[in-house]
């Protein structure tokens, strides 16, 4: 009766791990393949994948104000940068990207990224073909500018109408930094060992 009620506990208390370490000594070699089988599943799956390519291209937000305040112009300097990290990813600018480059607006979101660094504002692309990814970046950040210096009439006081971009602080205190090349081919081989890696550790032990 006792000998039932110890399988039972056994049972219900699942692997403990010392069974584990115990399994692993006695079939570490079988488990050690398994594992490397699907680590090197993961590589051949990476190998025979189409190459893509990323570009990027650089913008620096430089934005000066009259007051006599490092910290305060750092600050609005970063809040610019934010802003235009946002303002990329918008329908406005993918819409109006995604007739210029012939590329689905749902394609420009899905292979889009947009990060920045403090002042740094990297926008790159990835493409399976290297020179496009250059000319879509291109495109993306020729456009955004554009955009951004879009006009209204304002009217500054006594009858003075002037035209002003309508994001004139995107547009008045970005630069390009580095124009975008051709794109750099993107490897995906560590992280798809990886994942195979991780699935034969867990199919090892089911």
């Amino acid at each position: 009766m006792d000998e039932e009620r110890q399988i039972i506990e056994e049972e219900s208390r699942g692997l403990t791990f010392k069974d584990i370490l115990f399994i692993i000594r006695k079939h570490w070699i079988a488990i050690t393949a398994f594992i490397l089988g699907f680590g090197l599943a993961g590589f051949v799956f990476s190998a025979v994948q189409r190459p893509v390519y990323q570009s990027t291209g650089t913008m620096l937000v430089s934005y000066e104000s009259n007051v006599t305040n490092p910290t305060q112009d750092y600050t609005f300097s970063n809040y610019i940068s934010n802003t235009y990290v946002v303002f990329l990813k918008e329908n406005i600018v993918l819409r109006s990207v995604s007739e210029r480059a012939d590329v689905p607006v749902s394609n420009l979101r899905n292979n889009l990224s947009v990060t920045n660094d403090a002042l740094i504002i990297k926008v790159s692309y990835t493409d399976d073909d290297a020179e496009e990814a250059r000319r879509v970046v291109d495109i993306i950040i020729n456009t955004a500018q554009e955009i951004a210096d879009l006009t209204r009439a304002v009217d500054t006081g006594g009858g003075v109408i002037e035209h002003k971009p309508v994001y004139h602080l995107l547009y008045d205190n970005l630069k390009v930094m580095s124009a975008p090349e051709v794109g750099v081919k993107v490897s995906y081989t560590m992280r798809d060992i990886a994942i195979g890696l991780g699935v034969g550790v867990g199919l090892a032990f089911l």
